[in-house]
């Protein structure tokens, strides 16, 4: 361990030093140095250095990692030990060797267990250090190029850029860091280096990762990690406007699907558009974490790559919308200092946060949060490149407005949602992903027969519909939005999207909610029957039932539901629901009603006419 204390110190020490020990280490680091014996300083690991703001970083090595930890393992276990090493955290000291060594295995799956482990040796030290000495003489031929190098436009304003990262990497106790100057230049000489010699010209993660990372690597392994990012085919960040819209637009798809609650209180302040997700999207959760949380999650995010974004961010904001304080829900700003305020108290713990989303052994079981698998999450963004392409200005926004669901009208007029004012409404009510749809008109009790066998049928090739009833002798239209294909079953179905609305007079809809602070500390303290209890609570909600003798959304207590149509489709009755919690739709005085006219659409792509299920259902899969 002193010999790698001394290689360290010299790394970060004056500058005659660091070039006698490269002198040193160019003479010693041959290829047939690898040869030597297993305890051969040239087999060991180079140690951390902070290059941002010079802070000593601690040597020491906690039990089980050892001079040598299992940086590439061999087998069918392979990277698995690594992995959990990683979620319980690296230490410091080896940071800048397991980072880099990761992110070159995934870079080049074809090279050797000994040619990837070789990046995070010593070995390894004098030629990323001349690689990155030949890219500043190239770029830099005089000293005074690099005075003018600035930081360059990721997608962002530069000069913003370069005012948080100061702000939020190299300030301690109010004042710039003690080699603040110098971290400023380090940072700067990467980024420039970064867009001129690699080509990146958009990629908003990539300031406060390199900022991240220079403070426990040297800026030629900085560089030799980001080049090694960009050629992993989109595993660790976007590199194109569309693609940033498609990641933000995947995660707030998962929110959805995952955490409807949260999701809709993000999705009224703001926060979950691309612009409002930028704590995590463009800033790497810098600003809503603590320092040591994030680097926590970058041990992880270089072996999983884009995943533990997706990941743990769905995680910290559902746990942290369950303990925030509703003037704290208002405003997208509001909301991510709600985030914040939450991670920085004491009731938040880093640990079991990511045994609740990773896992933890019991004495008989195994439990965790139910998350996508990779190739899921990269079906789930292929899909919504389509969309980003077509939704986004010549500046990469997104071209999101307020406005009605389009219609297509055929044989069959449409009745209940031909008025501009109803169908603005059902645009309100909808899930983000369904705004921008048209409507189609499948079923009509007033053509197609008044019965659930006729409701059936003409909806068994739909999937998202909205079915609409008219409410006789009140003037009052409701309706629900539902999330699975219509049909005949026993049990019930559907899922947390499903929405219940009064469509007028005053136009109002209820989104399915669940206890989440009841369900994070059913899923924090592993009990299996809390668990089974938990999921067969949510069963009694879910959410659609459509049996031989009635068709409902939403259950009551005490048998009733949010909506319930009888099997001619011609009474109906309208109760409080488990978990939409919404008012009797008509009115407290008409739980009970006659139904006149009743509709049901589907939805169809506002850009191509097709149905927006499509031929394949996106969701299918989620969890296999």
């Amino acid at each position: 361990m002193n010999y790698l204390r001394k290689i360290s110190s010299t790394l970060s020490g004056s500058k005659p030093k660091e070039e006698t020990w490269r002198t040193k280490l160019a003479e010693a680091s041959s290829r047939d140095a690898l040869e030597e014996p297993e305890n051969h300083p040239m087999r060991m690991y180079v140690m951390s250095v902070d290059a941002l703001c010079g802070t000593e970083i601690d040597q020491k090595l906690p039990d089980g990692w050892g001079e040598k930890p299992p940086l590439v393992e061999e087998g069918k276990n392979e990277g698995r030990k690594l992995k959990a090493m990683c979620r319980d955290g690296i230490p410091q000291a080896l940071r800048s060797a397991i980072w880099i060594t990761s992110i070159v295995k995934v870079s080049r799956p074809y090279q050797s267990k000994e040619e990837n482990e070789e990046f995070g040796t010593l070995a390894k030290v004098k030629i990323l250090h001349h690689g990155w000495d030949y890219v500043l003489t190239t770029l830099f031929p005089d000293e005074s190029d690099k005075e003018a190098a600035t930081i360059p436009n990721f997608g962002m304003d530069p000069k913003e850029v370069e005012a948080y990262l100061i702000q939020d990497h190299m300030m301690q106790d109010g004042k710039l860091c003690a080699k603040g100057v110098e971290g400023v230049k380090a940072l700067t000489l990467v980024l420039y280096v970064a867009k001129e010699n690699l080509g990146i010209e958009y990629c908003p993660l990539l300031p406060d990762l390199s900022a991240l990372f220079l403070s426990v690597m040297p800026e030629s392994y900085v560089y030799a990690c980001i080049r090694e990012m960009t050629n992993s085919d989109s595993y660790y960040f976007p590199m194109s406007k569309t693609e940033h819209l498609a990641w933000c637009k995947s995660f707030g798809d998962l929110m959805r699907k995952m955490y409807p609650q949260t999701a809709m209180a993000m999705s009224r302040c703001g926060a979950l558009t691309p612009e409002g997700l930028d704590p995590i999207f463009r800033r790497f959760f810098v600003g809503i974490l603590k320092k040591d949380h994030i680097m926590r999650i970058l041990d992880v995010y270089t072996i999983e790559g884009y995943k533990v974004i997706f990941r743990l961010g769905t995680v910290i904001l559902c746990l942290a919308h369950a303990y925030m304080k509703p003037s704290e829900l208002k405003s997208n700003k509001s909301f991510w200092a709600g985030v914040k305020r939450v991670t920085h108290s004491e009731q938040f713990l880093f640990d079991i946060l990511i045994k609740q989303a990773y896992g933890f052994n019991g004495k008989k079981y195994r439990s965790r949060r139910s998350f996508p698998r990779r190739r899921f999450i990269q079906k789930l963004i292929r899909y919504n490149e389509a969309w980003a392409e077509n939704n986004a200005g010549e500046d990469g926004d997104l071209l999101i407005t307020n406005k009605p669901l389009g219609f297509v009208e055929k044989d069959i007029p449409i009745v209940l949602a031909k008025n501009a004012s109803e169908r603005f409404s059902l645009a309100e009510f909808l899930p983000f992903a369904y705004k921008d749809t048209k409507l189609e008109l499948i079923y009509s009790s007033n053509v197609h027969g008044r019965s659930n066998d006729m409701f059936y049928k003409h909806c068994s090739r739909a999937k998202h519909t909205i079915t609409l009833i008219e409410v006789l002798n009140t003037g009052a239209t409701i309706g629900m939005f539902a999330t699975e294909t219509w049909h005949r079953s026993s049990k019930t179905y559907g899922d947390g999207e499903c929405v219940l609305f009064r469509l007028k007079p005053d136009p109002e809809c209820w989104h399915w909610t669940h206890d989440i602070e009841k369900t994070m500390h059913i899923l924090g303290s592993g009990d299996e029957e809390d668990l089974e209890e938990m999921q067969s609570e949510i069963a009694k909600e879910h959410f659609m039932y459509s049996g031989a003798d009635f068709i409902s959304m939403g259950a009551g207590e005490d048998g009733s539901a949010g909506i319930r149509l009888e099997n001619d489709l011609s009474r109906g009755f309208s109760s409080t629901a488990r978990g939409f919690n919404n008012d009797p739709l008509v009115g407290p005085e008409y739980q009970q009603f006659d139904v006149g006219l009743v509709e049901v659409y589907h939805l169809l792509r506002e850009l191509d006419g097709r149905a927006i299920d499509g031929e394949e259902d996106i969701w299918k899969g989620m969890f296999d």
